[in-house]
């Protein structure tokens, strides 16, 4: 089993997996124990993906049958999201990950509208 598809594997399972070093911390339910263990036995692999993925927890919890972040998604469409004190947010037309935020005021608690460059307001 390669590392990314044991990774997305524990996310469906509702594990989050992290890399602290040389070593894997992972936090979820008991239930997904079995999953745990695979990580363990792939350790090494899992360490590697992390490593060359920035950002890989970051990306992961979508729902599933959701595309790639640079195609549109209905089910996106508008959703702005905290991840690990990161925002993710995706164009409210099309919602493809979004990059041009209006009325975007963070202090103030507005987290605007999003749009990608193909609807971007001109």
């Amino acid at each position: 089993m390669d590392a990314v598809t044991l990774l997305l594997r524990a996310q469906k399972a509702g594990l989050s997996v992290e890399r602290a070093g040389d070593k894997l911390v992972v936090r979820g339910p008991r239930r997904a124990e079995p999953v745990v263990k695979l990580l363990a036995e792939h350790k090494a692999e899992v360490l590697a993906a992390l490593a060359t993925t920035p950002g890989f927890a970051r990306v992961m919890p979508f729902a599933d049958g959701e595309p790639a972040l640079e195609k549109p998604c209905a089910a996106r469409r508008g959703r702005v999201q905290e991840l690990d004190d990161a925002f993710l947010h995706f164009c409210c037309q099309c919602g493809r990950f979004a990059a041009f935020g209006y009325g975007v005021r963070l202090r103030a608690g507005r987290l605007g509208r999003w749009y990608c460059g193909k609807h971007r307001p001109s």
